[in-house]
């Protein structure tokens, strides 16, 4: 097969240097960029540390340009616990919960409980992008949609 390898040279040359030409930042995530910021204890590293991950947000943007909504639910995590600060009974039925981080949540479902300020939550992801809430203590689950 002497035909072979003067087509495929050219493509073994550029899969070797796809890793040299993509920047570096696209296989860390922004969470561990900061986090490696954070483990210098010498202020002018960190620093700079900072202000290369910073440099790169633009870079970074542009290469989420697309996945947006993968990209967030890759590097967020799967459940989050909070208090509710208020809970107040909207049309139909349905609550509007503001929590202590200052997320806004409504009740997208038809479930029925009942909810009060002070309560332990934790919100989980669904299938399909839909979250669920349910008390710290257990029981069931209300479909929520953030809308803050």
């Amino acid at each position: 097969m002497p035909h072979a390898k003067p087509f495929f040279a050219p493509l073994l040359f550029l899969f070797a240097m796809t890793p040299l030409l993509t920047p570096a930042t696209s296989a860390e995530t922004l969470e561990d960029a900061l986090r490696r910021c954070t483990e210098f204890s010498d202020d002018k590293k960190r620093l700079a540390c900072f202000d290369k991950a910073s440099g790169n947000l633009k870079q970074r943007a542009e290469l989420r340009f697309g996945h947006e909504g993968k990209d967030v639910a890759e590097e967020a995590p799967e459940s989050i616990s909070a208090t509710i600060t208020s809970a107040v009974e909207g049309a139909h039925g349905k609550y509007t919960f503001t929590l202590d981080n200052g997320q806004v949540w409504r009740q997208t479902g038809s479930g029925r409980a009942i909810w009060r300020e002070g309560e332990q939550i934790t919100l989980e992801r669904g299938a399909l992008g839909s979250f669920f809430m349910r008390k710290a203590t257990g029981g069931r689950s209300l479909r929520v949609k953030r809308i803050k």
